[in-house]
């Protein structure tokens, strides 16, 4: 009977584990690469203020994305930029990071598309959804450090990444967001390397 009982309990846990193991595959497989965000042109401009992002990136929404954006959900859009100093013994130092938030919302009534840079508050109109998109993936002129930062003749690494903010989302979407390839609407992370 102890046995019996033993057998029993593990078979449990055992069911519970590939039950465990079958969600976590299917999380991993809605995390496929997505080709709806890439970067066109990015370069790093020095001057006695300090750095300067300049980028170009391609932007194009998913169906499901478009359908929540006409049905009045605005999307919010974070642009991740991180600067690290490399160095030989240990990991890479993050010396700076930079986030700007960038919201694409539609007006039924209007049938205008806003962008809205949440930074500065600058707001732009647009009457079709690619001119909006296009607009909101010319960044320039993103300040990412100061220059007294930036330690002459040592390389240094700058990260870039676009991607869609989920928890900004209502609250009702969020969980499909999380698992919907229809939602994985981000870049990888775009790195380069500069010396002063």
């Amino acid at each position: 009977m102890i046995w019996m009982d033993f057998i029993m309990l593990s078979l449990k846990s055992v069911k519970w584990v590939v039950l465990l193991g079958v969600l976590l595959c299917l999380s991993c497989s809605a995390r496929g690469e997505q080709k709806n965000i890439g970067f066109l042109e990015k370069s790093v401009r020095g001057n006695e203020q300090g750095l300067f992002l300049d980028a170009v990136v391609a932007l194009r929404l998913s169906s499901e994305a478009e359908k929540a954006l006409k049905s009045g959900v605005p999307l919010v859009w974070v642009m991740t930029v991180r600067v690290w100093r490399q160095r030989e013994i240990l990991w890479n130092k993050k010396i700076a990071e930079v986030i700007c938030r960038y919201q694409i919302s539609y007006h039924a009534l209007m049938d205008v598309y806003r962008v809205t840079n949440e930074q500065n508050g600058t707001e732009k109109k647009f009457t079709s959804l690619q001119a909006a998109l296009n607009e909101m993936g010319v960044l320039n002129n993103i300040f990412i450090m100061a220059d007294r930062l930036v330690v002459n003749k040592k390389q240094y690494i700058i990260g870039v990444l676009f991607a869609l903010d989920k928890e900004r989302l209502p609250l009702p979407l969020r969980p499909v967001a999380y698992y919907d390839s229809e939602w994985m609407l981000t870049s990888q992370w775009n790195l380069w390397s500069f010396q002063k």
